[in-house]
């Protein structure tokens, strides 16, 4: 069980709604901090635990087409959640699939992953942003969560999500969580010291992968960014991502 701490609200003073209007999004920030810290302790342990699967960039981009295949079934899965068919899975559809991956969290934690996995803002989790939050209640949780999405195919769930985790952990060295593009320059060049990638394709790689432009990617950008580039769309998006 994911358990959150109690955030604080603003006293609301004489400025009226100025004060309701400020307390949610620091809300959210201080969720957002609270779930990716249990991310970071999570992954911290993953790498302590586990030998390396990647040795080169090269390596992981091989890789997107099988975590292409591996993916794919999860889009029943998802049709199956998104009870009115709108391709977009709500607070009520999301809390009964939790229920379903025998996933154990208040109405509340369910409401802040909700939240936390709406990468794009749209007010709903679409497909993709589906993947990453069974990816993320995978390393949270284990591999239980697979077991429930499809008994069958819960062996390809578990290998596609392992090698994104640790395609993750190949870029994150300093094991705090966050990418930053020195990380990306560092291991696209560091197999051929003759050969250098261009910064700026480096640069325009972390930028895509940046999502909310802090200036570093956590896991849930940069499994949403290798969904992207597998080639997992959702119904309102075409083929033509830009892949690395």
């Amino acid at each position: 069980m994911i358990h959150l701490q109690p955030t604080s609200t603003i006293p609301y003073t004489d400025m009226g709604g100025a004060a309701s209007r400020l307390a949610t999004p620091i809300k959210q920030r201080r969720v957002e901090k609270d779930l990716d810290n249990k991310v970071v302790e999570a992954l911290r342990e993953r790498a302590r635990a586990r030998k390396k699967t990647f040795k080169s960039v090269n390596s992981i981009t091989m890789r997107l087409p099988r975590f292409k295949d591996g993916l794919r079934d999860i889009r029943d899965v998802f049709d199956h959640y998104d009870v009115d068919s709108n391709g977009t899975i709500d607070n009520e559809e999301l809390r009964s699939c939790m229920s379903k991956l025998q996933v154990q969290m208040s109405e509340k934690e369910v409401d802040d992953v909700h939240r936390y996995c709406d990468v794009n803002s749209r007010k709903g989790i679409q497909f993709q942003e589906f993947v990453v939050l069974l990816c993320l209640m995978y390393l949270l949780f284990g591999p239980g969560v697979t077991r429930q999405v499809s008994e069958f195919e819960s062996a390809k769930l578990n290998y596609v999500f392992d090698e994104l985790i640790d395609a993750f952990l190949f870029f994150n060295k300093d094991g705090d969580g966050k990418m930053r593009r020195k990380d990306v320059t560092q291991r696209m060049n560091e197999a051929s010291h003759q050969e250098r990638t261009p910064s700026h394709i480096t640069t325009q790689l972390f930028k895509e992968m940046d999502l909310n432009k802090n200036g570093s990617v956590n896991l849930k950008e940069f499994l949403f960014s290798m969904i992207r580039w597998a080639g997992i769309e959702t119904e309102d998006e075409g083929s033509n991502e830009t892949s690395p």
